[in-house]
């Protein structure tokens, strides 16, 4: 029998599906045997059919877009670990994971990296992860924990059923101020003139706990099947973490302070599983509700047409579209390789994190030429990629606390925030049509800092608010910067 497979159906007029065409599809696609699954509020349909099924239903109507709806990869912030793949004669270690002062660490995640594959396990209350591995000897052992703490990295591990490894953790440092990274876009020297007040910014990505330092002003959760309403659930903790780099709000000791601590946030849930019918569906929220700025951290190594056109429709509407370039070290994913997105790669710097830590195992052989600068050993690269960012040791908002993470979804927010303090900044270029994002993309590039690296890599180079915003600074110390015009 045939595989059926989810396919998304659209039209190839716009991001929106006439209602004459939305009608025919209906029959379209009974008479083409598929089994309806969901209706997108722009009027596209996500069918269950075979590939016969869908190649015979766009032979029928060349207008229409009919293509597989795959899975969105949420860009982890643990990447470049081999495949979990048990392979060999099994063999339980126990693994012991405590703070400084000896307190055992729970919901710490072990890594038990072999040659070839990597093994799992989490620890439990008493701080004692149980990981059946496949191998004698490990190259390394990560102990990731969930929030509070650095990870840690212990390399060249004899494996052993009768002795206990015990790893101490490092304690997070998170007083309330800036990160390494936003002090690297110069965040901290713009921060009392301009905070991105007045602009929103939309993240699409597992959805925005609630949390001291972060607060979202609503969304929506486009999971099918879900409440619409639980757009502040996030099980994986990726989606706080980018919103709190963008937008964290501490006033006090604890916790970090964002890019734009101003903007209103606005929660896109699409994970987990999401596909391209929710990216579509949460993009064409944002058009609806007249977001100035969207943060993509996901991706796909597959084109969407049907996404192309929604990221379209938003760019011509004035919304600056940000997306991380991917973490595979390969190609760009998309939808940060449409060329109406601005890709961002990672960026780390030596000297920010624990030389013991797992962010050690990011540094590639590409240094700037600072000699403290590297391109992230996982992020992907090509002539698509914008500008770049730090995506490396990036301490942010989680539900539970905080977390220092790495990956181009930890570059992306800071790009998005940037381009919510020149929206700001600069008032005039708020026209609410093509030309703000251009206008913004072009500021963001032409204020860039070379670092030295090749251009596939960094782009214009790393961004730089600070740069920026300068002129805006300049101008409101003179007392002679325009008003606010309304977006729309």
């Amino acid at each position: 029998m045939t595989e059926k497979r989810r396919y998304l159906v659209g039209c190839r007029s716009g991001a929106v599906v006439p209602r004459e065409v939305e009608t025919a599809l209906e029959s379209l696609a009974a008479a083409a045997g598929a089994k309806p699954l969901r209706a997108l509020k722009g009027g596209q349909r996500v069918l269950e059919m075979t590939r016969e099924e869908a190649e015979k239903l766009a032979s029928r109507r060349p207008d229409l877009i009919v293509e597989e709806d795959r899975e969105l990869e949420l860009y982890h912030p643990m990447p470049g670990l081999p495949p979990a793949i048990p392979k060999g004669p099994a063999v339980t270690m126990r693994v012991k994971v405590t703070d400084e002062a000896g307190t055992p660490v729970a919901e710490a995640t072990v890594i038990a990296a072999g040659k070839e594959v990597s093994y799992r396990g989490k620890t439990d209350a008493k701080g004692v992860a149980k990981v059946i591995v496949h191998e004698r000897f490990l190259p390394y052992v990560i102990a990731s924990p969930s929030q509070g703490f650095w990870s840690r990295l212990v390399p060249s591990v004899t494996v052993s059923a009768k002795e206990e490894l015990t790893v101490t953790l490092k304690k997070l440092p998170v007083r309330g101020g800036f990160t390494w990274g936003h002090g690297a876009l110069g965040v901290d020297r713009i921060s009392k003139a301009f905070t991105g007040k007045g602009v929103k910014i939309a993240v699409i990505d597992s959805g925005i706990a609630d949390h001291e330092d972060l607060t979202a002003g609503g969304g929506f959760n486009t999971l099918d099947g879900q409440d619409p309403a639980a757009w502040n659930v996030d099980e994986k903790g990726h989606g706080t973490h980018c919103a709190g780099i963008m937008a964290a709000r501490a006033d006090n000791r604890v916790g970090i302070r964002g890019v734009a601590p101003g903007a209103e946030v606005y929660s896109l849930k699409v994970f987990p599983s999401g596909r391209f019918s929710d990216l579509l569906e949460a993009v064409n929220w944002c058009i609806d509700n007249y977001i100035d700025v969207i943060s993509m951290s996901l991706g796909s190594p597959w084109p969407s047409e049907q996404v192309a056109l929604v990221l379209a429709e938003a760019h011509g509407r004035g919304i600056t579209c940000v997306a991380a370039a991917g973490n595979d070290g390969g190609a760009v994913g998309y939808p940060a390789a449409f060329p109406e997105v601005i890709a961002v790669s990672a960026i780390g710097r030596i000297g920010t994190f624990p030389s013991d830590s797992a962010h050690a195992l990011k540094i590639s052989d590409y240094y700037g030429r600072d000699g403290r600068h590297f391109f992230a050993s996982f992020s992907n690269w090509g002539p698509e990629i914008a500008v770049c960012a730090p995506g490396v040791a990036i301490p942010s908002t989680v539900p539970d606390g905080y977390a220092a993470w790495d990956g181009t979804s930890m570059a992306c927010p800071f790009i998005a925030g940037v381009a919510a303090l020149i929206l700001e900044a600069y008032p005039e270029i708020r026209t609410g049509d093509v030309n703000q994002p251009l206008a913004v993309r072009d500021l963001i590039q032409r204020s860039a800092v070379d670092l030295g690296l090749p251009t596939g890599m960094q782009g214009a180079g790393m961004a730089s608010a600070a740069r920026a915003l300068g002129a805006a600074l300049l101008r409101r110390r003179a007392g002679s910067g325009p008003r606010m015009q309304a977006r729309r």
